[in-house]
């Protein structure tokens, strides 16, 4: 990226995702709520992988593309557009993944990284917890809320505990768990580990019926004495609450992309419609009121973007900022909620209608607002850096 201008390179990868998402994701996109079995979505996540998306950030040695957080990001915008499901999936695993990328060492990098830029694999980050919340997150809390366990047991450490609502709970190939040796350390007994699917001892609760993001699976999941090598913990015991922090400026510059595009994804549709809808014998948005909400909309999307690829940016180039992060996060999630529920307002009944699609883009962005800290925890974190 210089400047305002995105690189050939970033223009043809907003491309594959755009078509991408014309092509896989819009024409499904009002059907994932009856995917019970995930099926739809698994399909795509598996034809990600194979036009290069899944493995975007991965190291070009270990199969993936290196792409920066601009393109990510950018890409996370593009598919938030056709479902914001599919991009927070997508998103939340490369979440899951960022830990490894800052942290592990080569044998764990060739280990696990390899298979997450084919069929499909994904990553989760097991991170909240039922009594803890968004607390896991602030780093005032300092570790303390954690009350996934892990004890050292000869050359394997032994993990109990809870987490719940992390996105592809149920569907991953990896999971990233934030973890502590005793929550009365802080920090310095806070650590993450990696868990292959498949372990025993790790089980899952029932899918989470939610009121949006149907593409994204969510359900408890349990540790019930996992025994997982040593050899799989993320850089030593007391790193786990600065890697946590780390990966949280990365991703939280992607969730203010998804919600961007949830916004845009919404707009189009309502601006289409405003355009061929005669209202008083003339289309809807050459009234002066509709004109105004269409201005606003467009406008608010549009800064918006600047937020979110600024803060990309400098994640890009090794300096990360978390309140700008922070601010791209709330902003643009503030900013989708309001969007798409005057998408909404302004298409009346074909808004609310299901078979438009329009209130499906305003279901989904709520979450925007509470997830990978909610905006009440995050305006603090901005407040704070002031």
């Amino acid at each position: 990226m210089l400047g305002f201008t995105l690189s050939e390179e970033q223009l043809a990868i907003q491309k594959l995702a755009r078509e991408f998402t014309g092509k896989e994701i819009k024409p499904v996109a009002t059907k994932f709520e009856k995917d019970e079995e995930g099926k739809l979505a698994e399909g795509i996540f598996k034809k990600t992988a194979e036009v290069g998306i899944l493995g975007l950030p991965i190291p070009k040695e270990y199969g993936g593309s290196d792409a920066s957080n601009v393109e990510c990001s950018i890409v996370l915008e593009e598919l938030a557009a056709g479902c914001g499901g599919i991009a927070t999936a997508i998103g939340a695993s490369w979440f899951g993944q960022t830990p490894i990328m800052l942290a592990a060492t080569p044998e764990q990098r060739q280990r696990w990284l390899p298979p997450l830029t084919r069929d499909g694999n994904l990553c989760c980050m097991a991170m909240t917890e039922p009594a803890g919340g968004s607390d896991i997150e602030n780093p005032h809390m300092h570790s303390r809320t954690i009350k996934t366990i892990i004890r050292a047991a000869g050359d394997h450490y032994l993990v109990n505990g809870t987490k719940i609502w992390p996105s592809n709970a149920t569907n991953s190939y990896l999971y990233t768990v934030v973890a502590t040796i005793n929550p009365e350390l802080g920090d310095e007994g806070s650590c993450l580990i990696v868990i292959p699917a498949g372990t025993q001892g790790l089980s899952f609760g029932k899918p989470i019926k939610k009121m949006g993001m149907d593409a994204d699976c969510n359900s408890e999941i349990f540790f019930d004495t996992v025994r997982v090598p040593k050899e799989n913990l993320l850089g030593k015991v007391g790193d786990g609450a600065k890697l946590l922090q780390r990966t949280l400026i990365y991703n939280r510059a992607g969730a203010g992309a998804i919600a961007t595009g949830i916004a845009r994804g919404a707009f189009e549709i309502a601006l289409k419609y405003a355009k061929e809808r005669t209202v008083a014998g003339k289309p809807a948005i050459e009234h002066e009121i509709i004109s105004a909400m269409f201005a606003d909309m467009a406008t608010e999307i549009d800064a918006a973007r600047l937020l979110y690829l600024r803060a990309a940016w400098f994640n890009a180039q090794r300096l990360p900022n978390m309140a700008w992060s922070t601010m791209a996060k709330v902003y643009c999630s503030d900013v989708a909620m309001r969007v798409t529920t005057n998408a909404v307002q302004v298409m009346g009944s074909y808004g609310y209608s299901r078979e438009v699609g329009v209130e499906k883009y305003m279901r989904d962005a709520k979450i925007m607002q509470i997830y990978i800290g909610a905006n009440e925890l995050t305006r603090q974190v901005i407040g704070e850096s002031l």
